[in-house]
Protein backbone atom coordinates (compact mmCIF):
# COMPACT_ATOMS: atom_id res chain seq x y z
CA UNK A 1 0.00 0.00 0.00
CA UNK A 2 1.70 3.43 -1.24
CA UNK A 3 0.96 6.57 1.54
CA UNK A 4 -0.52 9.43 0.65
CA UNK A 5 0.48 12.36 1.98
CA UNK A 6 -2.27 13.99 3.56
CA UNK A 7 -4.64 16.73 2.04
CA UNK A 8 -4.19 19.99 3.58
CA UNK A 9 -6.78 21.51 5.85
CA UNK A 10 -8.70 24.13 4.64
CA UNK A 11 -10.61 26.58 6.72
CA UNK A 12 -13.07 29.30 5.26
CA UNK A 13 -14.50 32.29 6.98
CA UNK A 14 -16.66 35.53 6.26
CA UNK A 15 -14.95 38.53 7.59
CA UNK A 16 -16.25 42.39 7.60
CA UNK A 17 -13.63 45.12 6.18
CA UNK A 18 -12.43 45.95 9.73
CA UNK A 19 -11.08 42.19 10.57
CA UNK A 20 -9.63 41.95 6.68
CA UNK A 21 -7.03 45.20 7.65
CA UNK A 22 -6.12 43.69 11.13
CA UNK A 23 -5.46 40.51 8.79
CA UNK A 24 -3.24 42.56 6.67
CA UNK A 25 -1.70 44.04 9.49
CA UNK A 26 -0.82 40.57 11.37
CA UNK A 27 0.45 39.41 7.98
CA UNK A 28 2.91 42.31 7.86
CA UNK A 29 3.80 42.27 10.99
CA UNK A 30 4.09 38.46 12.23
CA UNK A 31 4.84 36.39 9.33
CA UNK A 32 7.31 36.36 6.10
CA UNK A 33 5.35 36.69 2.97
CA UNK A 34 6.47 34.72 0.04
CA UNK A 35 4.61 35.61 -2.43
CA UNK A 36 1.25 38.09 -3.08
CA UNK A 37 -0.77 37.58 -6.20
CA UNK A 38 -3.36 40.53 -6.79
CA UNK A 39 -6.27 40.37 -9.55
CA UNK A 40 -8.28 43.32 -10.44
CA UNK A 41 -10.23 43.24 -13.53
CA UNK A 42 -7.35 44.25 -15.54
CA UNK A 43 -5.03 42.64 -14.31
CA UNK A 44 -3.47 39.93 -12.85
CA UNK A 45 -0.16 40.17 -10.91
CA UNK A 46 2.50 39.78 -8.28
CA UNK A 47 2.41 42.80 -6.11
CA UNK A 48 3.28 43.66 -2.60
CA UNK A 49 1.55 43.21 0.66
CA UNK A 50 0.80 46.94 1.20
CA UNK A 51 -0.34 47.15 -2.77
CA UNK A 52 -2.87 44.48 -2.25
CA UNK A 53 -4.06 46.36 0.85
CA UNK A 54 -4.12 49.50 -1.36
CA UNK A 55 -6.45 47.39 -4.30
CA UNK A 56 -9.15 45.84 -1.41
CA UNK A 57 -9.11 49.61 0.69
CA UNK A 58 -9.84 51.06 -3.01
CA UNK A 59 -12.52 48.16 -3.64
CA UNK A 60 -10.42 47.50 -7.22
CA UNK A 61 -9.23 43.91 -5.41
CA UNK A 62 -11.37 40.69 -7.29
CA UNK A 63 -9.13 38.17 -5.53
CA UNK A 64 -5.47 38.65 -3.29
CA UNK A 65 -4.21 35.36 -2.77
CA UNK A 66 -0.73 35.66 0.19
CA UNK A 67 1.37 32.92 0.59
CA UNK A 68 3.74 33.22 3.92
CA UNK A 69 5.20 31.33 6.75
CA UNK A 70 4.39 31.48 9.87
CA UNK A 71 6.01 29.58 12.84
CA UNK A 72 8.03 27.62 10.53
CA UNK A 73 5.07 26.79 8.53
CA UNK A 74 3.73 27.27 4.68
CA UNK A 75 0.55 29.31 4.51
CA UNK A 76 -1.94 30.27 1.89
CA UNK A 77 -4.42 32.54 2.45
CA UNK A 78 -6.96 33.52 -0.57
CA UNK A 79 -9.28 37.09 0.21
CA UNK A 80 -12.26 36.99 -2.39
CA UNK A 81 -13.87 40.71 -1.41
CA UNK A 82 -17.45 40.45 -1.33
CA UNK A 83 -20.14 42.65 -0.01
CA UNK A 84 -21.02 43.15 2.83
CA UNK A 85 -18.13 40.17 4.05
CA UNK A 86 -15.38 39.11 2.36
CA UNK A 87 -14.69 35.43 1.96
CA UNK A 88 -10.88 33.80 3.36
CA UNK A 89 -9.89 30.77 2.25
CA UNK A 90 -6.71 29.76 4.45
CA UNK A 91 -4.90 26.61 3.53
CA UNK A 92 -1.55 24.77 5.31
CA UNK A 93 1.07 24.20 2.14
CA UNK A 94 2.52 20.49 2.01
CA UNK A 95 6.29 20.56 2.72
CA UNK A 96 8.52 22.16 5.45
CA UNK A 97 8.55 25.97 5.89
CA UNK A 98 13.00 25.89 6.82
CA UNK A 99 14.36 27.41 3.98
CA UNK A 100 17.76 25.41 3.49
Amino acid sequence: MTHQPPLPEILQAEWGSDQIMALFADLDAGTEIQHVQLRTDSDDAAVTLGDAEAAFVQGTARAIQVRYRFEDELWSDTILPGDPTTKIIRSRLPGHGTSQ
